[in-house]
């Protein structure tokens, strides 16, 4: 495969200037003390050193403005009303920020909290062009809890920006992440017919409790979103993903996202039914995508280049929890290029389903060793369960024929990272209800998908990609 790099164009920053996990929750039982909104008091010294003051919102605290003059505002630690990030200002995270109190143990009623008190429903929206940033060197990361929103809407011009507080996008680990939580279901809980049980997660990044039985619940909106430079390690080998997802719902509107240069996961899904379309991750250092415990969602417009750096897998599958329902998500459109020292692109293990569709899977071709498209050994079972249809693939060992019954000999992506490939353009039109009819397990939504003649993230007769303009500069 031979891959030419595309210099992407700088993101647009809106009205601010310069930007600056684990696979498991800790198993332990986590109690969740009752929240109260705390405001920082203000911190001295940093920015541009004059010592000039920023002009913050009464429940924010006021740090000196940065080195470009803009206001920057610290929020707190706990956020108990709805708040507004304005991108007129630089939002700045020193530790935790925790939106909601539904990461607290719930009652069997979802918004009941065990103590008997009522969940907090809060809104945290956040404009476009805005920058939220975590101090660096710290565990800094903003959970949004059961019940709460985040309406992070930003446009190709202006997305939303989550990072470090240093300069530059290029670093990894530098702070934590992006969890969110809901109530949609989770196979550690039992199912709303099997008895009437409290679902409470102990949750990714010991952020309390998520998960329960609403599968069409809602955290909001991310749309124009990068998360970039997290992943910070507060425990051996326990790292926060770029983005967790625990029990979010299929109400919960994910498109146009970028997760890179994380230490841990680029992004992870435990349990739920969330969907995500037109997704890039680049340059994440362990697992590209991941999930467990019965995730059951959906994704189209895929593309993964795992880069130099990294020791896991494009896809990294499981059940795990219990069996009571397996992981099963359907991915459809995606380009995964394998990389760093991991010679197996995706594992299928734990009992996890899947199915792909019109996708692509390669190498880049720094990578000299024999290379394995997918080990589906542990996986459910494979052609019911763990399906594989029209993917396109240039690995060196086919890893199951089942599921890859032949390879071509290059994918041979463009400048877009479309697969000009003969076979990619040959794959037909994707219908969902036919894969539906022909599989009893897929639970893929055909409202969701669009039908695509082609197989990768990139038509391959585009003279654009849909990630131009607005994803980190130099990832791709």
């Amino acid at each position: 495969m031979k891959l030419k790099k595309l210099a992407i164009a700088t993101a647009m920053l809106g009205s601010v200037g310069g930007l600056y996990g684990c696979s498991e929750g800790d198993s332990a039982t986590i109690n969740i003390d009752a929240p109260t909104e705390i405001v920082n008091p203000p911190v001295d010294g940093g920015g541009d050193g004059s010592g000039s003051a920023s002009t913050c919102p009464d429940w924010s605290s006021a740090r000196p403005k940065d080195a470009d003059g803009n206001d920057v505002c610290q929020l707190p630690s706990t956020v108990l009303a709805d708040r507004t990030l304005t991108s007129d200002k630089v939002w700045y995270m020193e530790s935790r920020v925790t939106v909601g109190n539904g990461n607290q143990e719930m009652s069997i009623d979802e918004g009941t909290l065990a103590s008997g008190d009522p969940v907090t429903n809060v809104t945290m929206t956040i404009e476009a062009g805005t920058q939220i940033k975590g101090q660096t060197g710290s565990f800094a990361n903003l959970i949004i809890t059961r019940g709460s929103m985040l309406m992070a809407e930003g446009t190709a011009d202006a997305p939303i920006v989550f990072s470090s507080d240093d300069a530059g996008f290029d670093g990894a680990g530098e702070w934590g992440g992006l969890i969110m939580h809901g109530y949609a279901p989770h196979n550690e809980c039992l199912t709303a017919d099997q008895g009437a049980v409290a679902c409470n997660v102990d949750s990714e990044g010991e952020s309390g409790f998520g998960g329960g039985y609403s599968p069409d619940d809602s955290s909001g909106v991310l749309r124009y979103v990068i998360v970039t430079e997290g992943g910070f390690e507060f425990a051996t080998g326990n790292e926060i993903n770029g983005i967790s997802l625990i029990g979010v719902g299929s109400g919960t509107e994910m498109e146009y996202i970028q997760v890179n240069g994380n230490a841990d996961d680029g992004i992870e899904f435990y349990g739920g039914s969330v969907s995500v379309r037109y997704m890039v991750l680049t340059g994440n250092q362990d697992d590209s995508v991941d999930w467990d415990e019965g995730w059951s969602g959906n994704l189209q417009f895929l593309l993964v280049d795992q880069g130099p750096d990294a020791t896991g897998n494009v896809i990294e599958a499981d059940t795990e929890g219990t069996l009571d329902f397996l992981s099963l998500p359907t991915i459809a459109n995606a380009t995964f290029i394998g990389g760093g020292s991991n010679a197996t692109g995706a594992v299928f293990k734990a009992t996890s389903g899947g199915f792909v569709h019109h996708s692509v899977f390669t190498y880049d071709d720094a990578f000299t060793a024999e290379t394995t498209c997918v080990d589906a050994s542990r996986a459910a079972q494979v052609g019911t369960e763990l399906v594989y249809t029209n993917v396109v693939a240039d690995c060196d060992v086919g890893g199951d024929v089942v599921l890859l019954p032949a390879l071509v000999s290059d994918v041979a992506l463009d400048a877009n990272y479309a697969s000009q490939a003969p076979e990619a353009a040959a794959v037909g039109v994707l219908d969902i209800d036919n894969i539906n009819a022909t599989y009893s397990a897929s639970l893929a939504d055909p409202a969701f998908f669009e039908a695509t003649d082609y197989a990768g993230a990139v038509d391959p007769s585009a003279s654009s990609a849909w990630f131009e303009g607005w994803t980190v500069s130099g990832s791709l």
